[in-house]
């Protein structure tokens, strides 16, 4: 095992993310060999059924995981059940109203925490139960990793991470998280079947101790078997890719494409109608972190977007003049992150 972790990284390596965008499955491929980027590709999938992966989509899934040496299936957490506190300890999460018993948690250079309830994380494993998952990724960490390709800011700073369906929005000081939301921007308000969710009653053995290394990665590289490891981010951004992730945009996603001028109006209602929401989202995180005497709230006049889907000039105008902050934009992909992530997992 430890002969096949020395010469992996001279061996084809492909990651791929799994991200739900709307009422899509979009399936995004890095190929890795000897540290370089040999090639990328992408395909989309209809979600047909929300309590089943189409047909079409696990048998491309299983056909390009078959091609390559070793092979990395990743996952963008997007569901209600999930969140990050400042604090690692059961009290920490009492604190903060989360029910500890409920949820999979791990602690990040151990002054604060991700989870994701046990519903969720147990929904995801029966939805790729015949293809199986090696990572799962909290748009917490995301937005972390992506935080710490730039350089840190002492002073707190207020950061929004944009995906089609949500928006997260946290507030970091020298690398310390202060605060996190996570809000749906979609009717569709759950990842998951639309299960009555029952957390009190909810089976801590049924859930995972392994957020992000699930199944077979043990035999394969026979690192990842412990939940605190995934927490370990300090060394996330690999020194081999430095090219970001401005190298690639996501096929599919810009809005106004459409036939018709009605079809166009109608989209820039719709994006109007949630950058109204993203705001009011905004403008109740920063209410709460002010406010709430469970923060320790210092004053915060910039804004940091890690956007992944849009964000409109409107927006932007309504931030800068209704809140009187500064705003740095930085245009991102998602998948590309996920994925970038993934293989700083494996090839360290």
């Amino acid at each position: 095992m430890a002969l096949t972790r020395i010469f992996q990284k001279y061996l084809s390596n492909i990651f791929i993310s799994i991200v739900q965008q709307g009422s899509e499955w979009v399936i995004y491929s890095k190929v890795i060999k000897n540290g370089v980027l040999k090639e990328k590709f992408s395909k989309t999938f209809d979600v047909k059924e929300s309590d089943k992966l189409p047909d079409k989509m696990q048998k491309y899934l299983a056909e390009i995981q078959a091609e390559y040496n070793f092979a990395y299936l990743a996952l963008f957490l997007d569901s209600m059940g999930q969140g990050a506190i400042n604090g690692t300890t059961a009290t920490d999460f009492e604190k903060n109203s989360v029910e500890i018993k409920s949820v999979t948690h791990f602690d990040i250079q151990k002054k604060w925490s991700v989870y994701a309830s046990f519903i969720d994380i147990n929904w995801i494993k029966k939805l790729f139960v015949n293809i199986g998952i090696d990572f799962i990724y909290s748009p917490f960490m995301v937005q972390y990793s992506l935080i710490k390709k730039q350089k840190l800011k002492i002073q707190p700073v207020l950061y929004m991470l944009n995906h089609q369906d949500s928006v997260t929005i946290s507030v970091f000081e020298n690398g310390n998280l202060l605060f996190g939301a996570y809000f749906k921007t979609t009717t569709d308000d759950n990842l998951s079947s639309g299960e009555d969710e029952d957390w009190e009653n909810a089976e801590e053995e049924v859930g995972i101790e392994n957020i992000a290394a699930l199944d077979n990665m043990e035999d394969d590289i026979g690192v990842i078997d412990e939940l605190e490891d995934l927490g370990e981010l300090d060394d996330l951004i690999s020194d081999e890719e430095s090219s970001g992730f401005e190298d690639i945009k996501s096929e599919g996603q810009d809005l106004g494409h459409f036939e018709g001028e009605d079809a166009v109006e109608d989209s820039d209602l719709e994006l109007f109608g949630r950058d109204v929401l993203i705001y009011k989202y905004l403008k109740s995180s920063l209410n709460e972190f002010y406010k709430n005497p469970l923060y320790k709230s210092s004053f915060i006049d910039t804004v940091v977007i890690y956007d992944g889907y849009e964000v409109s000039s409107e927006l932007i105008g309504m931030i800068e003049e209704e809140l009187l902050m500064d705003i740095e934009m930085n245009k991102i992909d998602i998948s590309d992150a996920i994925c970038s992530m993934a293989r700083s997992e494996v090839l360290k």
